[in-house]
């Protein structure tokens, strides 16, 4: 069957017009369609629940084509490489994401990158920055922030706080407090790269790819405070964060407790 598909020219004819038929519908209109259908419902339905990765999503089709029609895999390669950068593309111009050094890395990694940290997974890489930070940080707010008084009161969401979190005096009144904590945070210096860290964890090679090929126009933790405190989205983001925090410390289930988000 191999050699007939790749010595009979009447095949090879047809499969060259049909794979040509195929390629011409992953032009930049097509490609846009997808990735901007995917990023306008990214926060207009927040939630931290993985999205599919188009880039790896291409790449299975693209592999298909190339073992269907092994004659036509120049065409089928640069239509690969194109995709992939008009994805890049449209990433950079959502996030105003400068793209340095592009000789020096594989479009499909980097673009695979860039959809898991921006896209697909965006949200739940935001809120875990925010969780990961305060749960890190958690003694020197609450000393600088002067929260022992406050974890003294008598309200609905200190009291929630106690009961969620015990003995850990420190974490019940930073959450307690959470929307005077994470307005405090916003003038903070963050470094991207700390940001990436707590996307990827020790995986130096994910971490220096994005470090050294994108450079955005304001950091990326401005970037998350300008969603975070977007009025349309804000409480929906602060009741994630409280209830990650929670679930990471406790085994409390915070909808048996009465007043949880009172504050």
């Amino acid at each position: 069957m191999l050699d007939f598909l790749m010595n009979d020219k009447e095949y090879e004819i047809q499969a060259n017009g049909q794979v040509a038929t195929i390629l011409s519908q992953f032009n930049s209109d097509y490609v846009m369609d997808v990735v901007r259908n995917t990023l306008s419902e990214q926060f207009n339905h927040f939630d931290t629940v993985p999205k599919p990765n188009i880039a790896e999503s291409f790449e299975t089709y693209f592999k298909e084509l190339l073992r269907t029609y092994p004659t036509d895999e120049t065409n089928i390669l640069e239509t690969r490489h194109q995709t992939y950068m008009d994805i890049r593309d449209i990433i950079c111009r959502q996030f105003a994401l400068g793209f340095i050094n592009e000789d020096d890395v594989d479009m499909y990694s980097i673009t695979t990158l860039l959809y898991d940290f921006f896209v697909a997974k965006f949200n739940f890489y935001m809120v875990n920055f925010y969780c990961r930070y305060i749960a890190t940080e958690k003694s020197a707010l609450f000393m600088n922030m002067g929260l022992e008084k406050a974890s003294k009161e008598d309200n609905s969401s200190m009291n929630y706080a106690r009961h969620a979190f015990g003995d850990d005096e420190e974490l019940a009144a930073v959450i307690a407090n959470l929307p005077v904590v994470l307005g405090a945070l916003k003038s903070m210096d963050v470094p991207d790269r700390f940001v990436y860290q707590t996307a990827y964890g020790n995986n130096q090679l994910l971490i220096d790819l994005l470090d050294s090929h994108i450079q955005p126009s304001t950091s990326i933790f401005n970037i998350y405070n300008s969603i975070l405190f977007n009025p349309a989205l804000y409480p929906i983001i602060v009741t994630q964060i409280r209830l990650k925090i929670q679930m990471q410390n406790t085994n409390i289930d915070p909808t048996q407790i009465k007043g949880a988000f009172g504050k």
